[in-house]
């Protein structure tokens, strides 16, 4: 009891900390109340840039193209191809076939040694240069065959068999001379000789006795391959 009578503590100073309120939160940072709003979209874009770079880690390296000469159209055998008729595309140079062309002028106007289809490379055996031959173990040389008619049926390209038939005075079999010939060109009939002119590829061994045989020997041929197939009723 306090002197005055009554229960309590003294009046006096108070020894306890004194009542403070509590701080008013603090205002968050713009960036931070966006991110807030946007979290849902930032995870998905985050995840979907994750997938992209996993993509790209795995995907093959491109292999690299090059352009090759394709027949634009459906060509045939012993045709003349024109610039329309040629195209460049772009192909994987693993899948570029041996010997195929890569400009439309190394095609263009000479004549086709066997038929293209629509989108078919052109390759070096396909043409027959003029005034050169495919192999350098071979010449081109001009032959003339007796029958004009049966000389016409071929075109560039072909591959003949070469006989020669013994002189009327001296009958007896034809004679091979020249086998698997290939047929260069064709030269428009003059009129001024007997017969028809071949131009022929054949193997330098042989061309001598070509030339011997053309003077005094009638020439025919036997079909050893047409490049467009079985004989056609029209091969112009």
């Amino acid at each position: 009891m306090s002197p005055s009578g009554s229960f309590g503590a003294p009046p006096g100073p108070s020894f306890g900390p004194p009542f403070r309120s509590a701080p008013a939160p603090r205002a968050r940072p713009p960036w931070r109340r966006v991110l807030a709003r946007h979290r849902r979209g930032l995870a998905a874009l985050s995840a979907a840039v994750a997938v992209l770079a996993v993509i790209v880690a795995v995907r093959p390296t491109p292999a690299p193209t090059g352009a090759v000469l394709v027949a634009a159209r459906d060509l045939p055998a012993g045709s003349t191809p024109g610039p329309a008729d040629l195209a460049l595309v772009a192909l994987p140079t693993a899948l570029h076939p041996a010997g195929v062309l890569h400009a439309v002028g190394q095609a263009t106007g000479v004549a086709l040694t066997g038929p293209l289809r629509r989108g078919e490379p052109v390759t070096d055996v396909r043409v027959a240069h003029p005034g050169g031959p495919h192999d350098p173990g071979t010449v081109v040389l001009p032959a003339r065959f007796a029958d004009a008619d049966a000389v016409a049926v071929l075109r560039p390209g072909d591959r003949i068999d070469v006989l020669a038939a013994p002189a009327p005075e001296h009958p007896g079999p034809a004679r091979l001379i020249v086998p698997a010939a290939i047929v260069m060109a064709r030269p428009t009939a003059t009129g001024s000789s007997a017969g028809a002119l071949l131009i022929l590829e054949v193997p330098r061994t042989v061309a001598a006795e070509l030339a011997g045989v053309a003077g005094g020997s009638v020439l025919t041929y036997t079909i050893h391959r047409f490049v467009g197939g079985p004989v056609a009723t029209n091969r112009e």
